[in-house]
């Protein structure tokens, strides 16, 4: 059976998004794994000294975790729900766990407050663009609803034979939504046409195709969010393109613009 990992630390915003991974798995008759990596906390003088040892980290995961599944137990009676707690950086933790068990997708929550939990800031940013396979991050008040629409966020300018057309496609098909492409063209540019080989690639979705011409990339991207009441949003992380500046010097500012909706991130090799 497919598989959903929720990345926790047991904080609000993490267990909002849990709520709403819960539900999705259930959706989709998938399988739940929560999933708490955890660092030892070291005090610095003149030499590390751990503030907590090994055993103290490890119990209170494992009382954290065991209300958390009770918690997502009385949301989806159902669901089957398993967990994880593994000592380590997060991101490499879930490289190991992606390689051993192929699960279909990551959740993680994010709030717009970097103090809110540690999942937020570099994190949430970092998880996006790691992995090969999906990665969703729920907003600290997003509420899950069955979706009617989708976007993809496209940069034309960087669409070729390694765009994750199918992931599209099956994302899309499998929440029974509708898609909308939008491209931002930056002034003085005139407007870019989607290309063919998008068009072709996604032609069963019968997508609706929108350019918006804005040198401020965050706010034409939410006003377009708001404008056709956006479920989800789909991106595709890069090191060029005009999604750069999105996750690089403004990467807060841009999951905030969009917090109060999911953004899905998926991997493009080329």
């Amino acid at each position: 059976m497919a598989q959903i990992i929720m990345a926790t630390d047991f904080s609000p915003v993490a267990q909002n998004a849990a709520g709403y991974a819960a539900h999705l798995a259930r959706y989709l008759q998938a399988d739940l794994v929560l999933f708490h990596a955890y660092i030892i906390p070291f005090a610095y003088t003149d030499s590390a000294v751990p503030l907590l040892n090994t055993e103290e980290v490890k119990a209170i995961a494992d009382a954290s975790m065991e209300a958390e599944t009770m918690r997502l137990k009385t949301l989806e009676p159902s669901l089957s729900i398993t967990s994880a707690i593994v000592p380590g950086d997060l991101i490499d933790c879930l490289h190991e766990e992606i390689s051993e068990n192929s699960p279909q997708l990551i959740v993680l929550g994010t709030s717009g407050n970097q103090e809110d939990s540690v999942l937020w800031g570099s994190m949430a940013v970092k998880a996006l663009r790691a992995f090969t396979i999906p990665v969703l991050t729920v907003p600290a008040k997003a509420v899950w609803h069955p979706l009617t629409r989708i976007c993809f966020a496209a940069d034309y300018h960087t669409i070729n034979e390694h765009t994750p057309f199918a992931e599209i496609r099956n994302w899309t098909k499998q929440m029974n939504a509708r898609l909308s492409v939008v491209h931002i063209d930056t002034p003085p540019a005139e407007t870019t046409p989607p290309p063919a080989l998008l068009q072709s690639a996604l032609a069963p979705l019968e997508p609706t195709y929108h350019s918006v011409s804005t040198d401020k990339i965050e706010e034409g991207v939410q006003a377009f969010i708001n404008h056709h009441q956006i479920d989800w949003l789909l991106l595709i992380p890069r090191k060029f393109g005009f999604w750069k500046s999105l996750f690089h010097k403004s990467r807060t500012k841009m999951l905030t613009q969009v917090s109060h909706i999911p953004i899905m991130s998926l991997n493009q090799k080329g």
